[in-house]
């Protein structure tokens, strides 16, 4: 297994993906698989969850450079500032101070979200676009996930290979290719630890989650427990296998050290150091 045993199962899906004929999920880590009909060639997609589930990215490397000689199509780089700095209006100040020029004209760039009187939903400033084939995101990530007062600001690069080659070295050192992307990205020394932001997106989500049960359900399971008569039987009643999937992070014994003791799984010698 060269990216781990989650990876260790396809369960075909219905229809193609990309103009591909046969498509696969890959386990349970939201990762696609596709082949035919596209000139002999196959296609992998590894969102975030699933890059968050890789053991060893040397091996990642071995398996699709050295072995399958595969090429990137896009990739995503990311560091997660969870102290807020630099924010969403730093970005805006980097672009209206020209630090987003790379050697040509000011790229483009719009907003998403309450700018005028922020809400705390969360607001996103984008520099680029998608069609040409680089793009920058930074987004109050903590808001998005839920939490109103959170200051965590993601950065993220999206790079696709129109007019470009994206070397195989970003998967092992994003760090530098993230930094070089702009002048404005120079601050930019390394991926945050993965375990953090694991822990941060796990934390966020379950009080979210917990919240918006409490809202819908809360009337309810109090009606319950006069029915049943215990809390026990209330929860058999309830409770279904699995985790919702935003909460799949992990093992469940993990999942419960990230949301209520940050220290240990933090200093857990079998996570991986970056993503």
């Amino acid at each position: 297994m060269f990216l781990g045993e989650p990876f260790g199962s396809l369960e075909q899906r219905k229809g193609g993906l990309h103009g591909y004929q046969v498509s696969f999920t890959i386990g349970d880590t939201g990762g696609l698989f596709a082949y035919g009909g596209q000139r002999g060639t196959a296609f992998v997609s590894l969102p975030g969850s699933a890059c968050a589930l890789i053991e060893d990215w040397e091996s990642c490397y071995h398996l699709f450079h050295d072995i399958l000689n595969a090429r990137i199509t896009r990739w995503d780089g990311a560091i997660d500032q969870f102290d807020g700095v630099p924010s969403v209006n730093d970005a805006v100040n980097f672009y209206q101070s020209d630090l987003f020029n790379a050697g040509g004209n000011r790229p483009s760039c719009s907003q998403q979200g309450n700018w005028l009187e922020p809400d705390g939903t969360g607001r996103t400033f984008y520099v680029g676009k998608r069609k040409n084939g680089k793009m920058m995101r930074v987004y109050e990530k903590g808001k998005q996930l839920g939490d109103p007062e959170s200051p965590w600001v993601r950065w993220e690069l999206e790079l696709h290979n129109r007019d470009r080659e994206i070397p195989w070295d970003v998967i092992l050192e994003p760090g530098k290719y993230l930094a070089a992307s702009y002048p404005c990205m120079a601050w930019v020394n390394d991926i945050q630890e993965r375990i953090k932001t694991t822990q941060k997106t796990a934390q966020i989500s379950y009080e979210h989650l917990v919240h918006w049960a409490s809202q819908a359900y809360g009337p309810l399971i109090n009606v319950m427990l006069e029915v049943e008569g215990s809390a026990e039987k209330v929860i058999e009643r309830l409770k279904r296998t699995g985790a919702p999937a935003r909460l799949a992070l992990s093992d469940q014994e993990t999942l419960a050290q990230l949301i209520n003791d940050p220290d240990a799984s933090a200093n857990d010698p079998n996570q991986p150091e970056n993503q």
